[in-house]
């Protein structure tokens, strides 16, 4: 941009990333996430306790910097906190079993309704 002639260049770092899980709970990371590929456990991952729709949401905290006209890169004081937009998920289950069967074939198999 340009600001009384000068031209500023403003530089954002992402310098971590804080989940809201929906169920008092959260975690703060410096990696975004990604979805794991195959065999590759999730960067970040959490166990609910309890079934319900929760809204889960990111918080994203960036650092800047700016330059006029080309010269030093010269920090901005303070941060920029960034929320995603909310997703709602529905947690209908947050056991694990290990069950020979499905729901199917045994409807009294657990977590079969």
């Amino acid at each position: 941009m340009t600001l009384l002639t000068y031209a500023v260049t403003v530089k954002v770092t992402p310098e971590k990333h804080h989940w809201d899980f929906g169920d008092n709970t959260g975690a703060t990371t410096t990696k975004k996430g990604s979805k794991p590929l195959p065999g590759e456990e999730p960067q970040i991952g959490h166990d609910f306790q309890e079934t319900g729709t929760k809204t889960v949401v990111m918080t994203t905290t960036f650092s800047g910097e700016f330059s006029v006209d080309g010269g030093p890169w010269l920090p901005i004081d303070g941060y920029a906190h960034v929320a995603s937009n909310e997703l709602e998920i529905d947690v209908y289950r947050f056991h694990r079993y290990l069950v020979d069967d499905d729901c199917y074939a045994n409807p009294h198999g657990p977590d079969c309704r």
